[in-house]
């Protein structure tokens, strides 16, 4: 089982220990190699909720990933996330917790659309978030200056996510 807990200061040892391991640097790389730019980076923001992926394990509870979602201009929702803990990719773990994460969104804001922009090459996310029901609408030159490729998800077309 998975939710979802806010990031608060004390989550960016552990957030810059995942930005720098291969599977999220290849994807995920803005240069928060300090935990100071980590900070300024993941710091409180107007409009962004960030949040701890965490899952239940018989131990208790376990951080393995990290989610955020901004309101933007047009109402929709965007929504950034990865999994920072290797042993649980590939696993069915990112679908469930985007669905999940779905479901938090739509429960606060209710938006008519969430969207999302992967790299066109990063085909794990591309697979997962098709799972999910996200659908491409467009490739184009990101704000950070890479290709994204843009996936949405409209409201009513899952209803088994979309509560």
């Amino acid at each position: 089982m998975h939710q979802f807990r806010l990031l608060t200061p004390d989550d960016y040892p552990l957030l810059l220990e995942w930005l720098a391991r291969p599977h999220v640097r290849e994807w995920w790389d803005e240069g928060e190699d300090t935990l100071e730019k980590v900070a300024e980076n993941y710091g409180p923001e107007e409009d962004l909720e960030r949040f701890l992926l965490i899952e239940e394990t018989e131990k208790g509870q376990r951080p393995i990933g990290f989610f955020q979602y901004y309101i933007l201009p047009d109402r929709s929702v965007g929504i950034d996330q990865f999994i920072g803990e290797a042993d649980r990719i590939d696993r069915g773990v990112g679908a469930r917790a985007v669905r999940t994460f779905i479901e938090l969104i739509a429960r606060k804001h209710s938006p008519e659309r969430i969207i999302l922009d992967p790299q066109p090459e990063n085909k794990r996310a591309i697979r997962c978030y098709e799972k999910v029901g996200f659908v491409h609408y467009e490739t184009k030159i990101g704000e950070d200056g890479r290709m994204a490729y843009m996936m949405e998800f409209r409201r009513g077309e899952s209803e088994k996510v979309w509560k």
